[in-house]
């Protein structure tokens, strides 16, 4: 007799996860521990199970990136009220990006990984990070309807996104080496950041 059509639905579902356990195993065990096989392991299931599912490892990883961005967004903007003042607004979503590469580094490197196919190629991640970064753009256009930054949102979030990202990804490598930490760079360098893009009156007045 042969095997029932799924849905969509349920091979989302599915997909899910084999992915949300894929993601167990990268974080215990490192990116080379992913693999069908011992996915299959894990689950008690055939080694070909994963492949109903996902056409090879690249689409299995792109499916972790995109759970983990879902995740990454909520972490990030559930810190974000949209009723706080706007440059607090724009600080409080910077530390919560900072703070979520800080306790999910191993998530947050899967993710920005350089070994990657383009992002272009899996849609779902491309949502997934296009709604992170949409909120970011929104609340520094705040920012620059309020006066309190000049300049294109989309140019400023980013120049504070490349910013963080370099610093948080020196610190996940170990390479602050000349005398410098994360924790003694990250406020001098986002308030530089803020600074650079405020209207000259303010930055006469921080003067």
């Amino acid at each position: 007799m042969p095997r029932p059509q799924l849905t969509e639905a349920e091979l989302q579902s599915t997909r899910d996860r084999l992915a949300r356990v894929a993601l167990e195993i990268y974080c215990a065990e490192g990116l080379e521990a992913v693999t069908f096989r011992r996915l299959g392991t894990a689950l008690n299931l055939s080694h070909m199970h994963a492949y109903r599912y996902f056409d090879n490892k690249e689409a299995l990883l792109a499916r972790m990136r995109a759970i983990v961005l879902g995740e990454f967004g909520r972490y990030v903007t559930q810190r974000d009220t949209g009723s706080a003042p706007p440059m607090e607004r724009v600080q409080v979503m910077v530390m919560g990006y900072v703070q979520y590469a800080l306790e999910h580094t191993a998530e947050y490197l899967l993710v920005f990984s350089t070994q990657q196919p383009p992002v272009s190629e899996y849609p779902d991640v491309v949502e997934a990070r296009r709604v992170v970064f949409e909120e970011a753009v929104d609340a520094v256009k705040a920012c620059t309807e309020a006066g309190l930054m000049e300049g294109d949102p989309r140019e400023i979030a980013h120049g504070v996104w490349v910013s963080m990202h370099g610093l948080l990804t020196l610190h996940a490598a170990n390479q602050l080496v000349h005398g410098m930490s994360l924790d003694e760079l990250l406020q001098p360098l986002l308030q530089a950041l803020l600074q650079a893009w405020a209207p000259e009156k303010l930055v006469e007045l921080v003067d």
